[in-house]
């Protein structure tokens, strides 16, 4: 988005050589803790029944809704704890106290972004539903801790409400990329992010480029060959870690009946359906960061010039403890300024204050728990219009055959005529914006005559295969709404929006397809690649043998598909881009890579793409249709030493949702390993894993009575014989 050469100056200072004043503290075991409280007691507030279906699915049912968030939090911490402990000891900005330094720059940023100043001033003002919810999530948590208390950390009780609040402070800003941003400004030539998966989850650390998207699609009684109504949930998220998608229903007496995807330490279903409606998300990115250029005094850096005045900046302290070795830790403080504008970095360069859509918003559990509770169209809509979201698009289909996508962002009210893109000055207070357009500035495909809405990343004027989406002219640019346009949405236009009527078989065959659209950028750039000509070290046979060899791919990515891992591994640096040209000398470098790996492992680059596209769990490894940016969403790479790649991201938790005629709602899903996330032990860990790798799905048992003909295990988690009956 914006670079300049600075280094990451703001937050070099957090090593273990720089922590500087500070003292030395031995926190208190986990069994002192648990010894000042009585969480199992605590948690006979809560009547809740846990029965998990064959596949190890939990489906919880509780009398109140505070019952069921008691519920899912235990479910998912016996899949999948320290994930979700992982989760919220970032979101307090306390990871480095358990991980070390290397955690420490994200703690950093959680203290910079003052995420618990806008929790602590705003959990009160939330619905007492919203908190109820939050405290009893954090509640199931607790007693998960106290009965295992060998999996927990020292910093992680008492988990509360406000922990789970602050979680969307915090994690919401980075879906449109904030982190990305805030590491091209400290070190473009190194850009940080918050990593998703990965040994180093959760730490802000040096960008691992990993392009991943996501994509649904919904199709209105009109256009479907049986007159039903039909939703894709498919987002692409990485296969593990902190925003993998874990798979849950909850059903409540006080009208929550909801099923689907949820992450890691979220009270609530993230996307899915209930009986009446259901939606998915897909990450979008339009522009919500501002960062401007500060004149400070040169004769007191405490003070900035805005509007001819010299002012004094405000300033907090971030505390960060970090360990050292064994129990012991060194707590250590630095200021924090803070601009009108926002939080400031300083850097050898400049100093720079940011402002973001989303910054202090503490109402996101409240958005999401009535969009699980919604029951048509206008509550649904009522729930986006609290715009406590910052980002994430919203491909909507319920019972009475709406469809629609929402474009939903935070835009922010900025004055015309500036390119917001840019840095602006920091000295002009009539550049600070202050709220958000409201719900009509939303772009929005809704009902559209084609019966078709779609999205796969791309811009929202493009959402649909008739020409009743909204128009770009009517935009103004200063809400920076993204231009690329990706494979995906390229292929669902070609190939759904192809059909006069689209079949059950049709909509769900197809979103598996794997080839790349002549169009894409991707197929551009590539033969442009192609027609150029040569450096003189591509002129050897070996080179030039390969690259005829490469011309005549046929734009698929299935498993038996010979030329398809030279051609993915040579479009690698395209990818990347995103749209932005790669540099001839990039593809060059990525075709001579694979080439030569390729050869040395296998002696040729003639192989099937299966050969090194993995899915792996445990000790299985099976071969893979697909590839970046298709239907079939595959991230991966780069070649591991044995010429394989595992995959890492994309397709991960889909389901495809019907209302039939009759208003009856049926779903059919898949995960991509199975429901332990953890446990290795357990018969769940991948029992999905082959029916994901072969492209078939399963049915969810979303009525009890259905539930019931497939139960493994039906337990009551806060009785006092709490143990499976």
């Amino acid at each position: 988005m914006r670079k300049t050469s600075r280094a990451l100056a703001g937050l070099a200072l957090l090593s273990v050589g720089a922590l500087g004043v500070g003292y030395l503290d031995l926190p208190a075991r986990v069994e002192v803790q648990l010894s000042e409280r009585d969480y199992v007691a605590e948690a006979r507030a809560f009547d809740v029944e846990i029965l998990r279906d064959n596949w190890g699915i939990p489906h919880i049912y509780g009398d109140t809704d505070a019952d069921a968030a008691f519920g899912l939090a235990y479910a998912h911490a016996e899949d999948d704890f320290a994930t979700i402990q992982s989760v919220i000891l970032a979101t307090r900005g306390t990871l480095a106290a358990d991980r070390g330094v290397s955690a420490a720059k994200t703690d950093y940023l959680v203290q910079w972004m003052g995420v618990w100043p806008a929790v602590t001033s705003g959990y009160a003002n939330l619905p007492p539903q919203t908190r109820a919810v939050a405290e009893a999530y954090a509640a199931g948590l607790n007693l998960y801790a106290a009965r295992n208390p060998g999996q927990v950390s020292r910093y992680l009780l008492p988990v509360t409400g406000e922990d789970l609040v602050a979680g969307f402070t915090f994690k919401t800003p980075m879906f449109y990329g904030f982190d990305k941003v805030l590491g091209e400004l400290l070190d473009p030539d190194a850009p940080h992010e918050v990593a998703k998966n990965g040994d180093d989850a959760l730490a802000w650390t040096r960008q691992q480029p990993l392009p991943i998207g996501s994509q649904g699609i919904a199709v209105a009684p009109r256009r479907s060959s049986d007159g039903a109504t039909r939703l894709l949930v498919n987002s692409h998220q990485p296969l593990t870690g902190p925003v993998a998608w874990y798979e849950a229903q909850v059903h409540s007496n006080e009208g929550w009946d909801m099923t689907g995807g949820t992450f890691p330490a979220s009270p609530v279903i993230i996307h899915g359906h209930n009986a009446n409606l259901g939606w998915a998300n897909t990450v979008n990115k339009p522009d919500l960061v501002d960062i401007y250029k500060l004149t400070i005094n040169p004769e007191n850096p405490d003070q900035y010039r805005l509007d001819g005045e010299w002012r004094n900046f405000e300033k907090r302290a971030a505390k960060i403890r970090v360990k050292l070795f064994g129990p012991l830790h060194w707590t250590f403080t630095k200021d924090i300024l803070i601009a009108a504008q926002g939080p400031v970095f300083e850097t050898d360069d400049g100093s720079y204050a940011v402002r973001w859509a989303g910054m202090g918003e503490v109402r996101t559990l409240s958005e999401l728990l009535a969009l699980n509770k919604a029951s048509d169209k206008t509550e649904f809509e009522a729930a986006l219009k609290m715009q406590a979201m910052p980002s994430i698009n919203y491909i909507y289909a319920d019972r009475e055959g709406n469809i629609g996508h929402y474009y939903n962002a935070m835009f922010p009210t900025r004055k015309a005529g500036w390119d917001w893109q840019k840095y602006l000055p920091g000295d002009r207070s009539d550049l600070i914006w202050h709220g958000y357009r409201d719900f009509s500035w939303m772009p929005k495909t809704l009902n559209p005559i084609s019966g078709l809405v779609y999205n796969a990343n791309n811009p929202p004027f493009q959402a649909t295969d008739g020409d009743d989406d909204a128009w770009a002219e009517d935009y103004p640019p200063s809400m920076g709404i993204e231009k690329v346009t990706t494979n995906r949405a390229l292929q669902i236009e070609a190939l759904y929006g192809a059909r006069e009527k689209i079949s059950a078989r049709d909509f769900e065959r197809l979103k598996f397809d794997n080839r790349y659209n002549p169009a894409s950028y991707q197929v551009k750039q590539l033969r442009r690649w192609l027609a150029a000509e040569k450096p003189v070290e591509l002129q050897r046979d070996k080179y030039r043998r390969a690259l005829d060899f490469l011309a005549g791919w046929d734009l698929a990515t299935d498993r038996e598909n010979t030329r398809a891992a030279l051609a993915v591994l040579t479009l690698a640096p395209i990818q990347q881009a995103h749209g932005k040209p790669a540099t001839m000398g990039e593809i060059d470098t990525a075709f001579k890579n694979a080439v030569d790996q390729l050869g040395d492992v296998y002696g040729t680059v003639e192989i099937p793409f299966g050969t090194i596209n993995r899915h792996v769990r445990g000790s299985h490894s099976w071969p893979l249709n697909g590839g970046p940016d298709t239907l079939r969403a595959v991230y991966g790479g780069p070649l591991n030493s044995h010429g394989q790649f595992e995959n890492k991201a994309g397709d991960s938790f889909i389901m495809l949702v019907a209302w039939d005629k009759r208003g009856e709602v049926h779903s059919r899903a898949i995960h991509n390993f199975g429901a332990a996330t953890l446990d290795s032990t357990s018969p769940h860990y991948a029992d999905q894993a082959e029916l994901f790798v072969s492209e078939q799905l399963r049915d969810v048992y979303f009525k009890r009575a259905d539930l019931l003909e497939h139960l493994s295990r039906h337990y009551r988690p806060n009785a006092v014989d709490w143990q499976v009956n």
